[in-house]
């Protein structure tokens, strides 16, 4: 005679392939459920060595949408067993990491109404008594659906031993990235748009300054979205670089340099072209070093071609100082 838990995995809810997801905290089995009406698909999410039964049975009860609908949960051999709906979407980690590959991000209206759904769900769940914690909250466990509901995945109980999870400051990341297609960098907001001040909100890190709760930075997004603002086009910000790391200030220093080289390479004086070919080389490293290091600090991000535009342009002008020089020591005849 089969024992309850074969009776629950091989004739209530029937794996249809290998597995979805297979490691040391989690197996994920798409399944049939062979015993509701239309056999619906499903999936089984095995949690190794992990006794949520109490709270995912709670989420059964409840059935709130902000969660895939729970069919059924069991508790066998130290390992909770949760059976959900099979979700069609994508998570927002999967979405932004697809974005970036393509060097595309949201439209600021598109990244608002994500942004919206997230937060009316967060919302809902804050209001549940008694209280309801996600203690697993992440973009990963965050599914928009083909239809654009939004779904919180993989609910764990809040672990007392760790620092109290900041939500707030967790939306506020999401926000950034949403709408700039990358985080904040050490609670720096590159964004410019007109919600810049609510994720600034957001990411603040005394308490007293930060939103008070979820219904607060709402209101903010709905003040903000009402406000006059001109975006900016692309990446195209002002960040105030350094005159000393501007392109035409060292530009005009490698390219004295580099006359000096291409003058003695001309006379065969190579001990000396050497001299000023290697503090050349040196100059150009260290300047891109130094830039590139303001940059990624700054948080800004070039296109294809506002990188490689300079580039190009510097190469063709030592192209004709080198010309240059040697016409001028070598007339032509």
């Amino acid at each position: 005679m089969a024992t309850e838990k074969e009776e629950f995995v091989t004739k209530q809810y029937v794996p249809t392939g290998e597995p979805l997801v297979k490691n040391a905290h989690v197996t994920i089995y798409r399944v049939r459920c062979m015993k509701e009406p239309g056999r619906p698909e499903a999936l089984l999410k095995l949690y190794h060595n992990k006794n949520v039964f109490k709270l995912y049975d709670r989420m059964m009860h409840l059935d709130y949408t902000e969660w895939p609908h729970i069919h059924n949960v069991k508790f066998f051999d130290g390992n909770t067993l949760v059976v959900e709906d099979y979700l069609k979407g994508y998570t927002i980690q999967e979405i932004m990491d697809g974005k970036r590959k393509a060097k595309a991000k949201y439209s600021e209206e598109d990244a608002t109404k994500i942004m919206d759904r997230v937060c009316e769900a967060v919302k809902a769940i804050n209001d549940i008594q008694p209280e309801l914690v996600h203690g697993n909250l992440k973009k990963s466990n965050i599914f928009i659906t083909n239809g654009g509901h939004v779904k919180f995945l993989d609910f764990e109980p809040a672990d007392p031993k760790k620092p109290r999870f900041n939500l707030l400051e967790f939306l506020g990341r999401l926000f950034h990235e949403l709408l700039t297609g990358r985080e904040p960098k050490e609670k720096k907001v590159s964004y410019q748009g007109r919600y810049k001040k609510v994720i600034e909100k957001c990411l603040e890190s005394n308490p007293d300054k930060q939103y008070s709760d979820v219904k607060e930075l709402t209101e903010d997004i709905e003040e903000a979205k009402e406000m006059e603002f001109e975006e900016e086009d692309g990446e195209t910000r002002t960040v105030g670089i350094p005159y000393v790391l501007t392109l035409p200030f060292q530009g005009t220093i490698l390219a004295i340099e580099w006359m000096l080289f291409s003058f003695f390479i001309q006379k065969d004086m190579l001990q000396s072209a050497g001299l000023f070919g290697g503090i050349f080389v040196v100059h150009l490293l260290v300047f891109i070093w130094r830039r590139a290091v303001f940059l990624h600090k700054e948080d800004v991000h070039l296109d294809g071609f506002k990188l490689m535009f300079p580039i190009v342009l510097f190469i063709l002008i030592l192209a004709a100082i080198y010309l240059g020089v040697g016409a001028l020591i070598v007339p032509i005849t």
